[in-house]
């Protein structure tokens, strides 16, 4: 190790020349720029962290945990500090400003480093430091961020953290020279060779930091927000990323904190006693995470003795709905085939297998031989939930566009509230279609907002393998083929444009799930929430919703409307029996074709 021209105090830090690299194309907004993205997401630098959570950051440009819950509306309970920072971690962290030689002291963050594991590394309280590098002979323009973690000794760091006092970014630029160096403080000096992990470690956050300068994502905010917003109708630019709706409806550091206590609790059970003949890590993983989002939002939406019931439909292998029950949320799911899981997890009990044909075909099919045949053969659900029940619609195929419609069929002077995750594009008659941007009738901007968000997530198939390894390879395939006509864009926008059309309050938000059909539809959150202020908003929409014969006639012209391509709604209706008929008789692909859910 060579001694670093960066020191404190007259004490050289260490760096190596494998450590350093120039860099022509890092300019100091990216500097900037690249490290917030790394405040926020140490995750990026290993994989043994979950997140970063501010705590203090004294240029107000990063927002702290309880900022973030205040922009989503979230309420836990908790006590915080006038100015937003977490009220008991300053008196408990003490600040380690290290003076360095030829710097000024800009900028001071707190953060806590939140590990993937928590049953094995413990969270670690963390300061970052930003210095200006003063004008020298041999420093036209530069800056520092140091890293010190909070720990009195190298026997207190945790396994996920390298060994030593203090970590440095030095980036400096003299005349057209620009280079980027790692510099580090050890707890210990030692002419013994620096540990290969150690090394290893430095020259990794090298290359990442530089890799991130070419595309350091999100721009932000003057008040350091990245673009985002929990309102749809300000979500109208057409360029927004997908990552612009992440976290809109409940903040990251909520949500996962559930999703890790989840996983730790029935991950290994569930994996362990998988019955389906697909890998289970995706699948199991995927409604761990759900599981989680759902959890966190209906505690802001319901107090404990107020909640309604859910209904899971197309509720597939039923894990989704086994975590929810065992949570103590009380619901039902259904398929239209009986999945070897459901024994296995002891859901018999709430799981039904059973056909979905909604109540407006039943109407229009009521003298069809095939809907007599089928109901001989098969239990006949007519999708008319219970008032005030949540609709959960994950991956439900084709019974997605119905959600919204049969949402506000069940209820019609109240709409039941809803998640919706798209996944494979139907027409209501069942048939596979794929919508166009023609086939949406657009009634504020949240369909745009929706294809803008959808459209980097788009593929044609899952990755048939369901492994994450092939799922991350297929997020990378997408974005390079992103298209805001792509049939995932257009089936989530349609999906919008529908609930939209019957007078649903909308949100979209980016599910952290580990799939490519990812975004989040959710439907009258606010307004189903409990205990309920009464706006003038909502004396307006009460009023509007009285008459609950015309809404039912606004949904059914709907679906009259929507019917038309199928050669209108008898014709859908038989198409839609016809398809139930090959489900029950065996034939067809192997997937489900059709699937409904029973009244929770």
């Amino acid at each position: 190790m060579a001694l670093s021209r960066l020191s404190s105090a007259g004490v050289p830090w260490e760096t190596a020349g494998q450590y350093q690299e120039e860099c022509p194309c890092l300019t100091d907004d990216k500097f900037m720029q690249v490290t917030n993205l790394l405040l926020e997401n140490p995750n990026l630098n290993s994989t043994h962290l979950f997140r970063a959570d501010i705590l203090q950051d004294s240029a107000k440009t990063l927002k702290t945990v309880i900022e973030k819950e205040q922009q989503c509306e979230y309420s836990n309970g908790a006590q915080h500090a006038e100015d937003g920072t977490v009220a008991d971690s300053s008196p408990q962290t003490l600040e380690k400003a290290p003076q360095l030689d030829g710097a000024t002291l800009t900028r001071k963050v707190l953060r806590r480093l939140i590990p993937r594991k928590p049953q094995l590394d413990s969270p670690l309280n963390q300061w970052c430091y930003v210095y200006d590098l003063l004008e020298s002979p041999n420093i036209d323009k530069g800056q520092v961020v140091v890293y010190v973690p909070d720990v009195d000794s190298e026997a207190d760091m945790p396994w996920y953290h390298p060994p030593i006092k203090s970590l440095a970014y030095c980036y400096k630029r003299t005349g057209n020279e620009t280079t980027l160096s790692v510099h580090y403080l050890p707890f210990t000096r030692t002419t013994d060779p620096l540990p290969s992990r150690l090394h290893r470690t430095f020259i990794s956050l090298l290359r990442t930091f530089l890799r991130l300068a070419k595309n350091p994502g999100p721009a932000q905010n003057q008040n350091g927000s990245h673009v985002q917003s929990n309102s749809i109708n300000a979500a109208t630019n057409q360029s927004m990323t997908p990552s612009a709706l992440k976290d809109t409806i409940l903040p990251q550091h909520v949500v996962q904190d559930t999703y890790s206590r989840l996983k730790q609790q029935y991950a290994q059970d569930l994996i362990s006693r998988w019955a389906e003949s697909t890998e289970p890590s995706k699948h199991v993983f995927e409604d761990l995470s759900i599981a989680a989002f759902v959890i966190e939002l209906w505690k802001q939406m319901y107090t404990p003795d107020t909640f309604p019931g859910f209904v899971d439909i197309a509720c597939g292998n039923g894990v989704l709905s086994y975590i929810l029950i065992q949570e103590g949320y009380q619901g039902r799911g259904f398929d239209a085939r009986r999945r070897k899981s459901w024994a296995v997890l002891g859901m018999n009990d709430h799981l039904d297998e059973m056909i979905c044909v909604p109540q407006p075909f039943l109407d229009a099919a009521s003298e069809d031989e095939g809907l007599q045949e089928l109901m001989m053969r098969a239990q006949i659900y007519d999708g008319l939930f219970k008032p005030g029940t949540f609709v959960i619609s994950n991956h439900a195929d084709e019974l997605t566009p119905w959600t919204p419609v049969l949402a506000a069929l069940a209820c019609p002077e109240h709409p039941l509230p809803f998640l919706a995750i798209p996944c494979c594009s139907h027409a209501l008659s069942g048939a596979k279609h794929r919508y166009s941007p023609k086939d949406i009738i657009t009634h504020n901007h949240a369909a745009a907002a929706a294809a803008a968000s959808a459209k980097l997530n788009d593929q044609e198939e899952q990755p048939a393998s369901g492994d994450l390894k092939t799922l991350r390879a297929a997020k990378v395939k997408a974005a390079n083929h992103a298209d805001d006509k792509s049939m995932y864009a257009c089936l989530t926008r349609k999906v919008v444009a529908l609930a939209e059309e019957i007078g649903f309050d909308v949100e979209l938000t980016l599910m952290r799930i580990p799939s490519t059909r990812n975004i989040g539809i959710v439907g009258n959150r606010k307004r189903a929430s409990t205990p309920r202020v009464t706006t003038d908003l909502d004396m307006q929409l009460e009023t509007l919703s009285i008459n609950t014969g015309d809404m039912t006639k606004k949904i059914h012209s709907l679906i009259e409307r929507e019917c038309t391509m199928s050669g209108g709604i008898q014709e859908a209706a038989t198409t839609w029996i016809e398809r139930a008929e090959k489900l029950q008789k065996g034939s067809g692909r192997g997937k489900v074709n059709l699937r409904g859910k029973q009244q929770a």
